[in-house]
């Protein structure tokens, strides 16, 4: 059986402030085509790229927010938002806390704000920092929470605040949860939970492979990989600041078109995207290997920086 939380606004207003996102990155797009090539046209390039942050995390938010939905059968009970999946046994949960008693757990600690993943780090600083940006940088705040109250862990993937969630107690710890219809989920819950389960399930939350690859965890390799990609924005930044201040043939250059120094950041962007595509490749069985192909990029790179210099050198 499918239970939809309790509607909330959180998505659709996620999606409003990404259309207006999107609708600034154009507009940025348009003026930096407009100007001739220059200083300030990497700086609207810049932020054109740098837009593209706080606009994926805004459709990723509004993607778990739109998408929050909660599955009951006889062998688990499934909250399911995005692509992220919470499975819990059915016969793990030994009881459903509602109403009263949550509001009196509620209200005898303080609560965390906000979501509480790597990813929600920077939006929830925002929020702490300046409280007026709450509601432009948090969306769907119970949604995905961590919190303890009394050494209880409460994990909550709710539409709603955590005093109108209910609380199924299961493996250790609090699940809040907010379905529309909860007499129904309850209702179905003790229905299935009588029927007994037709085969065993684990308890476990599912993550999307993409998600769980172990990049993510190692600061070095990482740190190379995107040091990569500054030094194709560097390598770019140069030539484009450059440009303009160059005669049409390059006399240290056989004569050639000024045109022909934007190769350099064409040719650090192809060693960074085939050295980074090829390290991905080998990273799980070969993690030296991969940080060979990192480095190996940045030091093309860095060729191509010490030859870009020397051709505009004036």
């Amino acid at each position: 059986m499918v239970f939809h939380p309790t509607p909330s606004t959180d998505g659709r207003r996620a999606l409003l402030i990404a259309l207006a996102l999107i609708l600034l990155d154009l507009a940025l797009t348009i003026l930096m085509a407009a100007r001739p090539i220059g200083a300030s046209t990497f700086v609207l390039l810049l932020l054109v790229l740098v837009l593209w942050l706080p606009l994926s995390y805004v459709l990723w938010r509004a993607w778990l927010c739109l998408s929050l939905v909660y599955w009951i059968d006889r062998n688990s009970v499934t909250l399911a938002w995005g692509p992220i999946r919470q499975v819990i046994p059915i016969g793990e949960v030994q009881q459903v806390q509602r109403g009263a008693a949550v509001e009196a757990l509620a209200a005898a600690a303080p609560l965390a704000q906000g979501p509480n993943g790597q990813i929600d780090q920077p939006a929830r600083a925002l929020a702490e920092r300046w409280p007026a940006l709450v509601r432009w940088v948090i969306f769907g705040p119970d949604l995905g929470t961590r919190r303890r109250l009394h050494g209880v862990r409460i994990y909550s993937v709710a539409s709603q605040p955590l005093s109108e969630q209910l609380l199924l107690r299961a493996h250790g710890g609090l699940y809040g949860i907010s379905p529309a219809d909860a007499d129904g989920f309850l209702a179905a819950l003790q229905e299935h939970h009588s029927l007994g389960p037709t085969h065993l399930t684990t308890h476990q939350r599912q993550w999307p492979g993409w998600m769980r690859f172990p990049l993510w965890q190692d600061r070095f390799l990482l740190s190379l990989l995107l040091l990569g990609l500054l030094g194709v924005l560097l390598l770019l930044g140069l030539a484009m600041s450059r440009f303009a201040a160059l005669p049409f043939a390059l006399p240290q250059w056989d004569d050639l078109d000024r045109r022909m120094i934007f190769l350099f950041p064409i040719f650090g962007l192809a060693v960074w995207l085939i050295n980074g595509a090829w390290g991905l490749l080998v990273y799980e069985r070969q993690r030296v290997a991969a940080g060979l192909l990192w480095g190996g990029a940045l030091a093309a790179q860095a060729a191509a920086l010490v030859a870009l210099l020397s051709v505009t050198r004036m």
